[in-house]
């Protein structure tokens, strides 16, 4: 109950503020933005909205899931409110973990919710071109908007409301769209491995936030992440044009970094055939974000708590 309360006060601090709102913001304009880019493209449109407006939601989650985690536990601090915390008893690693929970399930219903953008706007380009009216989908975003609204006036918690909002609009817009003859599976594959990535980054940045300052634990999990994304590549690479130090050095690096490239591994994995289980890469490459994220916050606890506060 304890990790609990914890998590849901993180999770209402982290939905309240203004960058998150920003960002969703920015996220959602870059995702209508994609319909413009598709008519460029030639005979690829779907492709290249779907491509890019699943790429646009990973960063956009990844950048939610690193300025939060480096920036709640700071103000908490900051604030005192620790302080006030810690001598009630809570373990600290009980308040590193409801920290982790609260950041993560604001990455999800950011997830779920740019989703749900992200399917309408897939189903709106090929109904424009087929020149059928897009009636449908208007419907879908009215009724998401006012269930919105309805909700944060009449829920008592206005704020937890957006958790089953944002999956109910995901699953009102799947099956809507999945009407139109949009494949929703690869997209809804790829939703939850972003959710699989925003656990192990919130993961690496509680661990650095619990020893550092909020603009170098940013800075520290941005280069986890960077690495992160190369680690298949650099732990195959052998190139012969490198020193043998720098390969054992990349070797080394992919073997100790989180393997982000397990959560984008592009269309073609996470498409059913003869050759492809989607299910079954997904529920592995979540089972490795849990494991990893478990492992981090471990070692997060321990540096925590030898930390004194004045």
């Amino acid at each position: 109950m304890r990790i609990l309360a914890i998590a849901l006060n993180t999770f209402r601090e982290a939905v309240r503020d203004r960058v998150l709102l920003g960002v969703v913001a920015v996220a959602s304009g870059v995702l209508l933005f994609t319909l413009a880019l598709g008519e460029l493209s030639l005979e690829q449109e779907a492709r290249v909205i779907e491509d890019i407006g699943l790429a646009s939601i990973s960063l956009f989650s990844v950048a939610v899931a690193v300025f939060l985690g480096s920036s709640l536990l700071y103000k908490e601090i900051e604030r005192k409110t620790l302080y006030v915390i810690l001598p009630k008893p809570v373990r600290r690693w009980e308040f590193l973990l409801g920290k982790l929970f609260g950041i993560t399930a604001t990455g999800v219903v950011f997830v779920a919710t740019m989703g749900a953008l992200q399917l309408l706007v897939m189903a709106a380009q090929p109904a424009w071109e087929r020149g059928e009216g897009l009636g449908p989908l208007a419907l879908t975003v009215g009724a998401m908007i006012v269930a919105l609204g309805l909700g944060l006036r009449v829920a008592r918690d206005a704020t937890l409301f957006l958790v089953p909002w944002s999956f109910g609009s995901l699953a009102l817009a799947a099956t809507v769209v999945a009407g139109h003859g949009v494949a929703v599976g690869p997209a809804l594959w790829a939703l939850a491995l972003n959710a699989g990535e925003v656990l192990v980054l919130a993961a690496v940045a509680l661990l650095f936030s619990s020893f550092s300052t909020p603009f170098l634990t940013g800075l520290l999990t941005l280069g986890v992440w960077l690495v992160g994304r190369s680690a298949g590549s650099m732990g195959t690479m052998e190139s012969p044009l490198l020193p043998e130090a720098v390969r054992s050095l990349l070797h080394g690096l992919a073997r100790g970094v989180p393997n982000f490239q397990l959560f984008v591994p592009g269309r073609l994995a996470l498409v059913a055939g003869p050759m492809n289980d989607p299910a079954t890469y997904v529920v592995t490459s979540l089972l490795y974000a849990l494991a990893y994220a478990a492992v981090l916050m471990a070692a997060a606890a321990a540096l925590f708590r030898r930390r004194d506060f004045p």
